[in-house]
């Protein structure tokens, strides 16, 4: 007993003997004037990680001036007294090798935070035009309509796209380093916030919006959470996933991996089903209408799309630059479906027809950019540049032309309100801030000031479930307007109308073949035209007069 309690005893003396024996090298001195806030693994705390998966894009002399110097308006302090040699041994140390990183369930939920304050009342006057903001510089997410920010708070490392619940009453917002963060629209505060892992991909509403899926890098897994952020399941995964979504037609989620070539199809209970393909996906996206998979490989070197259900590979295409698929962007014009990427590390952009897969054009923007973006009521496809203006290509001629934002600053990304008033641009640099469009007239119509503003999302242009709907409205103004309007009578009944008084086979029907439709439905006569539509197109139109039944979508006119 007494060799017991001498130890014991000891032990503090143990710890610092064992601390002091490290002191002079890099992990001594991370112990010492780091772990506090970036744990003793380097996983983060109160702070980012700091482990090399992270730290790869940064250079030696940008971390050792945060080390020396500290990080204005945050809680890095400076650690001016520190010697060149022993910033050196910090520096080599976080640059070392990590080892396995352990981050069980029970991290998951000791991690979940439920935050306090007041409800506040934000005065919106359309949801559907509801965008949020994210000031990397500030370390801030904004709640923005119109030319307003109607709220503010704190959240740093975002990565991924926000999230929106299906009914805009809720988002979620994730960082880099894990943490998920849950905002009320309706009580216009956080609620909740939790890690999820350690380094992480993105994240995934299920349409019900009850279940947010988050795929993360470290460690390799998907974290199923509920929507208030509580852990429902975590899967451990075969291989790097390099993103998830939601399906919107089957219910659950589709994941593709970096570094094995297989795809994995996920129900909100958690039941996982891994399914083969040719080759590993770096970037892909599900085509609006949820029949296929679009893939680039980087190994590869080509474009490749396979079926959804069968997964049967239906066409490839070698490509020179990577296709940067996160940033597609689609619309619907002269009787076809379009969408239109960058390439990474390129100048060019690639203009692809949709489910015939043809390559329509490619352009040479004479500059490096990253996004291609538009919306249902913008005539243009909006392409940033990587300077201070933007490249705009009419979606009905293909025509050029150049927007001029900034000329001391670099244009970066766009964003529109659902109704297609606004364009909301992201600054940095000398002139840097929020620039707000109009993007019919091309003018500036206000400036919001912001630090680093970075990504934008819209209830409606981020959320794939109303993707096919926003199709069918282009399918439907481009070959339906002449004789039906959205909300009101003109020639034929309203869509509105047709929504609430006939079934989708009617509907169907009536598009394929008018003349008996109308016997069927008891009219004396038929007064509507045979229009000749693909199968992609009606079902757009369905997907359109779909939403007008709960006035999800509805335009006024």
């Amino acid at each position: 007993m007494a060799s017991l309690i001498s130890l014991r005893s000891l032990a503090p003396s143990l710890s610092l003997l064992f601390l002091f024996s490290f002191a002079g090298d890099g992990r001594g001195l991370y112990l010492k004037y780091c772990a506090s806030c970036h744990h003793e693994d380097r996983i983060g705390r109160t702070a980012p990680p700091l482990l090399p998966e992270f730290l790869r894009r940064y250079p030696d002399e940008k971390i050792e001036k945060v080390i020396r110097e500290g990080i204005p308006a945050s809680n890095m302090p400076a650690f001016s007294f520190l010697t060149k040699e022993e910033v050196e041994k910090i520096l080599g140390y976080l640059r070392s090798p990590s080892p396995k990183i352990e981050y069980t369930l029970e991290d998951i939920r000791r991690s979940r935070v439920e935050l306090k304050g007041p409800n506040k009342e934000l005065p919106i006057r359309d949801v559907k035009n509801l965008v949020v903001v994210v000031d990397k510089g500030a370390k801030e997410v904004w709640v923005v309509e119109g030319t307003r920010i109607l709220d503010k708070f704190k959240l740093s490392n975002v990565h991924g796209g926000v999230k929106f619940s299906p009914d805009g009453r809720d988002f979620y917002v994730p960082s880099r380093d894990g943490w998920i963060a849950h905002y009320s629209v309706e009580e216009g505060r956080l609620k909740e916030k939790i890690r999820a892992c350690i380094y992480l991909r993105n994240i995934a509403l299920s349409r019900s919006g009850n279940v947010l899926a988050a795929s993360c890098v470290l460690p390799e897994s998907l974290v199923l959470m509920d929507r208030n952020l509580r852990l429902l399941k975590s899967i451990e995964l075969r291989g790097r996933p390099s993103a998830v979504y939601e399906l919107v037609k089957r219910g659950g989620f589709l994941l593709a991996f970096r570094d094995r070539p297989f795809v994995a199809f996920v129900s909100e209970e958690g039941e996982i089903s891994y399914r083969d393909i040719e080759a590993p996906l770096e970037d892909f996206f599900i085509d609006p209408l949820e029949r296929f998979l679009v893939g680039s490989s980087r190994g590869e070197g080509k474009l490749v799309v396979y079926e959804l259900d069968s997964l049967k590979k239906v066409f490839e295409k070698g490509v020179p630059g990577l296709p940067h698929l996160f940033s597609a962007s689609f619309w619907y014009s002269g009787g076809n479906f379009y969408f239109a990427t960058r390439h990474v590390g390129s100048t060019k952009v690639s203009i692809w027809r949709m489910y015939s897969w043809d390559l329509v054009r490619e352009i040479d923007t004479k500059g490096k950019g990253f996004f291609v973006r538009t919306g249902s009521n913008i005539p243009h496809l909006w392409i940033d540049n990587g300077d201070g203006s933007f490249v705009l290509l009419d979606k009905k001629t293909l025509e050029i032309k150049r927007l001029q934002i900034s000329e001391g600053g670099r244009a970066t990304h766009v964003e529109f309100s659902h109704d297609g008033r606004f364009a909301y641009v992201s600054v940095v640099g000398r002139e840097g801030g929020l620039y707000i469009y109009d993007p019919l007239k091309l003018r500036r119509v206000g400036k919001l000031p912001a630090k680093y503003p970075a990504g934008k999302y819209n209830l409606v242009n981020k959320n794939r479930s109303f993707t096919p709907a926003q199709l069918g409205y282009q399918v439907f103004m481009e070959k339906c307007w002449g004789c039906h309007h959205t909300t009101r009578e003109a020639f034929g009944p309203s869509l509105r109308w047709i929504a609430k008084h006939r079934s989708k086979e009617e509907i169907v029907s009536q598009l394929v073949n008018p003349e008996e439709t109308a016997k069927l439905l008891g009219y004396g006569r038929n007064a509507m035209p045979k229009i000749d539509l693909s199968p992609e197109e009606i079902e757009a139109i369905l997907s359109f007069v779909e939403s007008l039944r709960g006035n999800r979508y509805a335009k006024a006119e």
